[in-house]
């Protein structure tokens, strides 16, 4: 499914559900501060609306198109890729399926910054009295399982799960 028939069956939930002020902004790159300097996190499409209790909500989703095999925790702090660069499908599935029965980080490379400390760093430079919640959608599945309480990390493995049991604690 393309992006825009993402955002449109984000609009179609919080419509029916009675959300009003709906805006949707164009993709940005967010660039922010960070401790080495400023980090840029690309295309951030900006969703704000109020919900039923008359609360606003700025939900920042991205959709990660990186060739890379994730395993990245949304409870912790450290991540791990497999580059995924000239696999077939068949291979990369092959992959997600082996890591998902084992606990091993064995065969993943550390990341420099790992998956989960842009995102904390950007909705660090964000108004604190609003209700900011950032979301990314992964090209692939993730390695580790992911959990979707609203007091971590928001890496999705599929729009689907993002919308179905995420999107419902906000509306």
């Amino acid at each position: 499914m393309e992006i825009s028939n993402y955002l449109k069956s984000i609009y179609k939930v919080l419509n029916e559900s009675g959300c009003t002020q709906i805006e949707f902004y164009e993709s940005q790159d967010a660039k922010f501060n960070a401790k080495n300097g400023f980090r840029v996190i690309k295309d951030v499409y900006k969703i704000r609306y109020m919900n039923s209790n008359y609360k606003f909500i700025n939900f920042y989703l991205t959709f990660n198109n990186n060739n890379l095999i994730y395993r990245a925790s949304n409870r912790q702090t450290v991540s791990f890729a497999i580059n995924a660069e000239n696999k077939t499908n068949q291979e990369i599935n092959e992959i997600i399926e082996m890591y998902l029965e084992r606990d091993s980080h064995l065969g993943f490379d550390p990341m420099e910054f790992s998956l989960q400390s842009s995102p904390v760093r950007f909705l660090d430079s964000l108004d604190p009295k609003e209700i900011n919640i950032y979301v990314e959608i992964l090209r692939y599945k993730n390695t580790t399982p992911q959990s979707s309480s609203i007091s971590d990390f928001m890496f999705f493995d599929n729009f689907l799960t993002f919308e179905t049991e995420f999107l419902p604690l906000f509306l």
